[in-house]
């Protein structure tokens, strides 16, 4: 049932995309840089943003209100911040709500932490509510990004407060148990902007204990400020001193003394730089280690022999001692005559050289010609008649390609380019003999791709061309869509996909819905330049979808593609 629902899933998400995403190998013909939009647009489109955002309140689950929502508010903070924190406000308590909800129902059916198995196939209350259950806390990180990209202490917030909705102490301990490393990745963030607040907050996941991620936050902590990240490093090793022994404390001290002895080599023969690591703290991380590594018997001396060289620099007598119990020696590189090792295998002679295949689409020669001229017609002073043979040279070269991706992309950047030149007209004309490799009413998967491969040249050279064409694929999609939705309420029995007849198709629809809903990122410069082009057309045509949360999704590309811009944030999730 499982893999049914899959399949059909993947086709109808893909369908989707093919509409509305950029397939990798369509960059490759022209990648078009983050322009600045007109002020025109911009106002536009954060109109059309608020609309959406409307339209995204009457939708019937929460769990699609919520994803909706949450990147509406991360849209909208990058043209007014305040509405944004309304919004962000918003998702916050709505999220906290169904957290609730769903905590109550796990409590009423007398769920217990041991009992939950979120990849049993069982489709009783229990198991489907413990599912929800857990995708939400999933989704509760990937909300905690969005609103860190712009208030990582916000974000901050939101994490560590919903956790305290979990009313079941052994699952709240089991949830603050994984939540420890993402929080501390938060405070990298908050380090970037007030590290007094990072700090603050970072001795407090200390005092809950050492975890690996605080050792990025003490890089940042002194990068930002040497006095203060000295403090902490001092306050780390005073936890790990007070701490017992843990299953990875050998793991995690050999990273933190290597840290200290990376530092003290960085700002050697700068006597103005504080240490991260007092010598007497350095002392005390390698005095530490030695005794985790002492306490294996069952170490191999090639595992262990890595560490020694950071010990030895602070504690010479401790690192003898365990050179003695694991009868580990001191590395002596003999080099024969030859320049090789002894214990180093003769390197293997050179693969023979593998003739081309007959059946390759191109010649090295002509691939070669082909970049050359489309490149020279980028960036070359070219006569008229100069232009007119490297084109005629590039077209002879492009009707050789046999396969006829290869040749719709080859036809498309060859278009962009003369329409670069100015001439329009001869760029729509080679456009057209791109179109006539394409079956225009699509019945399977290729041909979806070929056409949304069309579309994305013409948004380039004549984006008046590409919008009938889209529109017409739109119907068909429908068709499509619609009976997906009635096979996919048929086999989902446990709601993952389809919850009260609504396609969960935001983070809710997990880990594969949100990996395929990630990638249509690359629709962006062939969706902005349509929206360019033409705004009120490009976002009409979202309507032609006939259910309503596709067509939210459909809008959310448009606004994605127009409004998004870099977060300043440096830390990456």
């Amino acid at each position: 049932m499982f893999w049914k629902l899959f399949l059909s899933l993947a086709l109808f998400l893909s369908l989707v995309q093919l509409n509305f995403s950029q397939i990798v190998e369509t960059n490759k013909v022209e990648i078009n840089k983050k322009d600045e939009i007109s002020a025109e647009l911009r106002k536009e489109s954060v109109a059309f943003l608020r609309e959406t955002s409307l339209e995204v309140n009457s939708l019937r689950t929460l769990e699609n209100r919520i994803s909706f929502s949450a990147e509406l508010a991360s849209l909208m903070w990058f043209n007014d911040e305040k509405e944004a924190r309304t919004m962000f406000q918003t998702v916050i308590n709505d999220f906290r709500q169904l957290l609730t909800e769903y905590d109550a129902q796990l409590t009423s059916l007398g769920v217990a932490p041991e009992m939950a198995d979120v990849y049993s196939t069982d489709t009783s209350s229990k198991t489907q509510i413990t599912r929800k259950f857990f995708k939400a806390i999933s989704v509760r990180q990937q909300i905690a990004k969005a609103i860190a990209e712009h208030d990582p202490q916000l974000a901050f917030e939101f994490f560590t407060d919903t956790a305290t909705a979990i009313s079941n102490p052994t699952f709240r301990k089991q949830i603050e148990g994984n939540d420890i490393y993402f929080e501390t990745r938060l405070l990298n963030a908050i380090a970037e902007k007030n590290v007094d607040t990072a700090l603050k907050l970072g001795r407090k996941t200390l005092a809950k204990g050492f975890n690996y991620e605080l050792i990025s936050l003490l890089k940042k902590v002194y990068e930002k400020d040497e006095e203060k990240g000295a403090s902490f490093a001092e306050d780390i090793v005073s936890k790990l001193k007070s701490d017992s022994s843990k299953p990875d404390g050998f793991y995690y001290l050999s990273r933190i003394l290597n840290t200290g002895t990376e530092n003290l080599d960085a700002i050697k023969g700068k006597p103005n730089k504080r240490p991260m690591f007092s010598e007497q703290s350095l002392r005390d991380l390698a005095e530490l280690l030695t005794q985790e590594i002492l306490k294996r018997e069952d170490a191999e001396g090639s595992e262990i022999s890595s560490y020694l060289a950071d010990i030895e620099r602070f504690l010479p007598a401790r690192a003898a001692q365990i050179r003695q119990k694991f009868d580990i020696k001191k590395k002596k590189v003999n080099i024969n005559p030859n320049g090789i090792s002894p214990s180093q295998p003769e390197p293997p002679p050179p693969p023979m050289p593998v003739p081309p295949s007959a059946s390759a689409k191109l010649s090295e020669d002509d691939k070669k010609k082909l970049a050359e001229g489309l490149q020279n017609l980028d960036t070359k002073k070219l006569t008229e008649d100069e232009r007119k043979k490297v084109v005629e040279e590039s077209r002879k070269i492009i009707t050789e390609i046999v396969d006829r991706d290869q040749k719709l992309l080859a036809l498309s950047a060859l278009a962009l380019r003369i329409a670069k030149l100015g001439d329009k007209e001869f760029a729509t004309e080679i456009m057209k003999d791109a179109q006539n490799l394409v079956n225009l009413q699509p019945k399977n998967y290729r041909e979806y791709i070929e056409i949304w491969m069309l579309i994305s040249g013409y948004a380039q050279v004549d984006a008046e061309k590409a919008f009938p064409i889209l529109e017409t694929t739109i119907f068909r999609l429908n068709d499509t869509i619609s009976a997906f939705v009635k096979v996919g309420e048929f086999i989902d029995v446990s709601g993952d996909m389809i919850d009260d007849g609504e396609i969960q198709v935001g983070s809710f629809g997990g880990e594969m819905t949100r990996g395929m809903l990630g990638s249509l990122g690359a629709s962006d410069s062939t969706v902005k330049n349509l929206a360019t082009a033409d705004f009120t057309r490009t976002k009409s045509l979202t309507n032609k979808f006939e259910r309503q949360e596709v067509r939210i999704l459909a809008k959310m590309l448009i606004l994605r593609a127009v409004l998004a811009e870099k977060s300043e944030v440096k830390e990456e999730f």
